[in-house]
């Protein structure tokens, strides 16, 4: 064997020794990629504060400031929540109390039919007692069923939570260096490598802020629509579907569907209608219409991509699809761009009025960075 072949030997089992190793190591972190992606994303977001720690007057080491930046986005999240959280049970619990006074004084089925209309009253009454309490016994046993998924997902996310920590201080503290030594191994033109990089920062800050002010939204909406049905502490409740509306699954309606449903319960069937309308058509639907435009006015991305991509997300990765859909789309659609303008030559046949597409012959900063020159047309054969 010559020196030739024994060196192409040797390439080719090191190549199948490192592919080999590679799909292990991504078995390995693959369980763990959502929330070092969330974490990734965090560190985009409170990046000036890190900046800003390490350019204080008093010198921290690198380390302390990592760790400062990562308690504060770590207080950032869970105040809110915790704060949130306990006026929700404290209420939860109060209306519980209230329920069961309720249900040991009155028929539950008379309650019920004495406000429906004198139309649909007969045909209420002639349902038999025992179909209601049936339908309570149903009621109570999936709720037993809600809470113990509820317990198994609170478990998942404290889990979730702490590899999050973990890979946002690492990020904090040798983000940087990461970067460098991570990009020098990819045999690609740095230029694309930078554009690549910009698209993950805009889609960071576009979900972000698009999700957050949806969610405020949603919460003042259902707010006002419990306001108008006399729902008590409706300021609570409205803090509430804020929160839950970052839930993909259920979403503000795991608020509004059960205070809509105990009112029905209580006899006040108008305020229950209306509310469970006003959560339906009103609060749940603004979501499909507002978070896509929100999303897309800060992503080079058409509102109807960022619409298919999120809910696509979704479907295949779970709640992180909200974050992982827009990106990869985003990062799809770069390519598109940089292959139009490096490779075709061609400029974007959408006009110019399409919101949130820029021209791929344009200079624009969000494939490109400014100062970075442009590749050469490739000649035609």
């Amino acid at each position: 064997m010559t020196g030739f072949d024994k060196k192409r030997c040797s390439n080719l089992i090191f190549a199948g020794l490192f592919v080999l190793a590679l799909v292990l190591f991504s078995r390995i972190l693959l369980p763990f990629l959502m929330p070092v992606l969330l974490g990734g994303f965090l560190v985009v977001l409170f990046q000036p504060l890190q900046r800003r720690l390490l350019g204080a007057r008093i010198r921290l080491s690198p380390s302390v400031c990592a760790g400062v930046s990562t308690l504060a986005v770590f207080l950032l999240i869970l105040v809110p929540l915790v704060v949130v959280g306990w006026m929700v049970v404290r209420e939860v619990l109060g209306l519980m109390e209230h329920a069961q006074i309720v249900l040991d004084q009155v028929d539950l089925r008379e309650r019920m039919t004495a406000g429906l209309p004198r139309g649909l009253r007969r045909y209420a009454e002639a349902l038999h007692g025992t179909r209601t309490e049936q339908a309570l016994e149903g009621a109570m046993s999936n709720g037993v069923l809600v809470l113990s998924n509820l317990l198994g997902a609170g478990t998942e996310l404290i889990v979730d939570l702490f590899l999050m920590l973990v890979a946002m201080y690492y990020f904090f503290l040798d983000g940087r260096r990461l970067w460098t030594e991570g990009t020098q191994l990819i045999p690609m033109d740095q230029r694309y490598i930078q554009a690549f990089a910009k698209e993950f920062t805009d889609v960071a800050h576009a979900i972000i802020y698009g999700n957050t002010i949806t969610s405020l939204i949603q919460g003042a909406l259902g707010m006002v629509g419990l306001m108008l049905a006399r729902v008590p502490h409706a300021g609570v409740w409205g803090a509430a579907m804020a929160v839950v509306a970052m839930v993909p699954v259920g979403g503000t309606a795991l608020v509004w569907g059960p205070i809509g449903g105990v009112l029905l319960m209580m006899g006040k069937v108008n305020e229950g209608i209306f509310l469970l309308a006003w959560g339906a058509f009103v609060v749940g639907s603004i979501d499909n219409v507002i978070r896509p435009r929100l999303c897309g006015s800060r992503m080079a991305l058409h509102p109807l991509l960022v619409f298919l991509s999120m809910f696509g997300g979704l479907a295949v990765f779970g709640m992180m699809g909200l974050l992982v859909g827009p990106l990869i789309a985003s990062l799809f659609m770069a390519m598109v761009r940089i292959y139009r303008r490096d490779f075709l030559g061609l400029r974007s046949a959408l006009p110019p009025s399409s919101p949130g597409l820029p021209v791929p012959g344009d200079s624009a900063p969000a494939a490109i960075p400014p100062g970075v020159p442009s590749a050469p047309v490739p000649a035609e054969a």
